[in-house]
């Protein structure tokens, strides 16, 4: 009988070794040769799956997202409260060494970025999906009470993303703890719970 192979765990199986490519070398060593051989796979097998440099990237991100998502899922998330939103933004953050890990790959994409339009153009995409689902949790806070009336959930969405990226960098360049980086955003998460009292910031 002819070997039954599976199509979808290949792909899996090639943006986790892209992953540990651009995490040791960069995105200047993400070669399709390099990615196979962290694979364990011929070249040509490797080549047929990712034919392009952009597919590669979207394999990496693929890869990069499912684990985050993995661990998102297992945060109760009913009812959506500030809790929810900060265990959120911790899957998103490198606090330890497996989102070091990830945050060190999603840097190397985003210098990629910089210089390669079609990677701009994946990591822009993945950009608005992060925004939406933190706009989805703040929407779903206020909507329970747990977040104030006076949070505006989609220009939220896009603060709190930029502070995970001004945190990721500098956690990364060991200009703040890890420690630290939690109370920043406690800190921040603090402002928006409800205005005691009622009224309205």
């Amino acid at each position: 009988m002819p070997k039954v192979v599976d199509h979808e765990e290949r792909r899996r199986h090639l943006g986790a070794a892209a992953c540990v490519v651009l995490g040791r070398v960069g995105s200047v060593g993400m070669t399709v040769r390099a990615v196979a051989q962290e694979a364990g796979m011929a070249l040509a097998t490797a080549q047929h799956y990712l034919p392009s440099r952009e597919r590669m990237v979207r394999a990496a991100i693929d890869h990069l997202v499912d684990r985050v998502v993995r661990r998102a899922r297992a945060i109760p998330a009913d009812p959506i409260s500030l809790d929810v939103v900060r265990q959120a933004m911790w899957q998103l953050l490198p606090l330890d060494e497996e989102r070091v890990f990830e945050a060190r790959v999603w840097l190397a994409l985003t210098a990629e970025a910089l210089v390669d339009e079609q990677v701009a153009a994946v990591l822009a995409e993945s950009e608005r999906g992060l925004r939406a689902n933190l706009e989805r949790l703040v929407a779903g806070g206020k909507a329970n009470g747990s977040i104030g009336s006076h949070v505006d959930a989609q220009a939220e969405a896009g603060t709190l993303a930029s502070l995970m990226d001004g945190i990721t960098t500098r956690v990364l360049t060991a200009a703040l703890a890890p420690d630290d980086a939690r109370d920043q955003v406690d800190r921040y998460l603090a402002r928006l719970a409800p205005v005691r009292g009622g009224g309205s910031a």
